[in-house]
Formats: C-alpha cells, structure tokens, sequence
C-alpha cells in the first residue's frame, strides 16, 4: 500500500511519526505533552500524545497526536499563548495499510446490549 498524501503532507512538515520532542518550552515554562495537551483543553481519556514540535522559530508550537474515537492522528498546531493556528489531519490507516481492517478495534456504544 503506498504512503497517503495526508500523511506525506504530515511527515513533510513535522517528520516521521514519534521522532518529535517529549516536551516544549514555552515562555520560559517547560511543559510535557499531557501539559501540553491540558493547556490547549485536549486532555481527554480518547487522546494519546505523540509528540511536540517547534515550527517556524520559537512563536509556532505543535502537538502531534492520536484520537482514538475518530482514528485520526493530528498535528495540532498554537502560538506561545496557545492560540489555534490550523493542523494537520491523516487517517491511522495511512500508517498501518491492510493491517487496519484487520485490527481487532474495540467498537463501545453504550446503548447496545
């Protein structure tokens, strides 16, 4: 299976999946991605950081990681004030190919019995 465009755009921009930093400095303050991810309100029981980037200097931050619910892995990309500035999407099945239809994936739907 070839490489997706989303996650060639992905690894242009912010290299190969997991070869980022484990934490950013931000105004002085060092934060890790669970910090990070708290400071921009993404800190969910369905999101699992990646890693974080310094993009364009030191006024351009980002913070790749993996939604769960939606299989999507994003790279989320704020200002030093934590500000959105756009991001960057690719499906987890660009990464894993065939694989992904044959992964065992937990569906959960409180409803069904």
């Amino acid at each position: 299976m070839s490489t997706g465009q989303e996650r060639k755009r992905m690894e242009a921009r912010f290299g190969e999946i997991g070869q980022g930093l484990t934490e950013l400095t931000i105004q002085g303050k060092r934060y890790d991605l669970y910090q990070l991810l708290k400071m921009l309100g993404m800190d969910h029981d369905d999101i699992r950081p990646i890693d974080a980037h310094c993009v364009n200097g030191a006024d351009r931050f980002a913070i790749r990681y993996f939604d769960l619910e939606e299989r999507l892995v994003i790279a989320y990309e704020f200002d030093a004030e934590f500000r959105y500035l756009g991001e960057q999407v690719a499906h987890i099945d660009e990464w894993m190919g065939e694989e992904y239809y044959n992964f065992p994936w937990a569906i959960f739907c409180p409803d069904s019995h």
